[in-house]
């Protein structure tokens, strides 16, 4: 893992998925909602920047294995009432935006994409697994309450996962 010395472009990517991902936890944790129409506006910004800073044509194993992948494990989630629509919308909007690692790359786009994007679905899930335990202690008997609001919890899994290159620098220094 090599970290990119022009950090122009990965930060373009970095900031245009924790914008999106922020409005979209505002309206997950708000309303337990994420339209459609704000899902799919957040799909076509993560495009235009995937084209425009043109990490879409110098990355396309990326985009096309994280995408994937993604794709194929979210619709079994979703199948398992693991995730609701929304989530499985926001992780693929994210796979679109700021597939793989933005600050750094791996020699092989492939294992890459497959490799963030559990990464990235493992922490949301694991993360929604402990507050439902916590809620679940305070007596919450609503249905309402009782749904975890997972974007706000792929937010943090992926701004974390993108640190990790400068985490590994900062610690290889030490």
């Amino acid at each position: 893992m090599q970290l990119d010395p022009l950090l122009i472009v990965p930060t373009i990517s970095f900031a245009t998925a924790v914008i999106l991902l922020l409005m979209f936890s505002l309206l997950d944790v708000r309303d337990r909602k994420v339209s459609n129409g704000r899902l799919a506006a957040g799909g076509l910004v993560g495009c235009v920047v995937s084209i425009l800073t043109g990490q879409l044509f110098s990355l396309p194993f990326l985009y096309l294995s994280t995408l994937s992948f993604v794709l194929a494990l979210s619709y079994v989630l979703f199948r398992l009432d693991a995730l609701g629509g929304a989530d499985v919308k926001a992780l693929i909007v994210i796979s679109i935006t700021s597939p793989g690692l933005v600050f750094a790359h791996w020699e092989n786009q492939i294992y890459e994409g497959v490799m963030i994007g559990a990464i990235e679905i493992l922490v949301m899930m694991f993360l929604g697994h402990l507050y439902w335990q916590i809620h679940r202690r305070s007596g919450i008997t609503n249905s309402e309450e009782r749904t975890v609001p997972l974007i706000p919890l792929l937010l943090v899994g992926y701004v974390i996962i993108q640190m990790m290159p400068f985490i590994s620098q900062i610690l290889l220094m030490g």
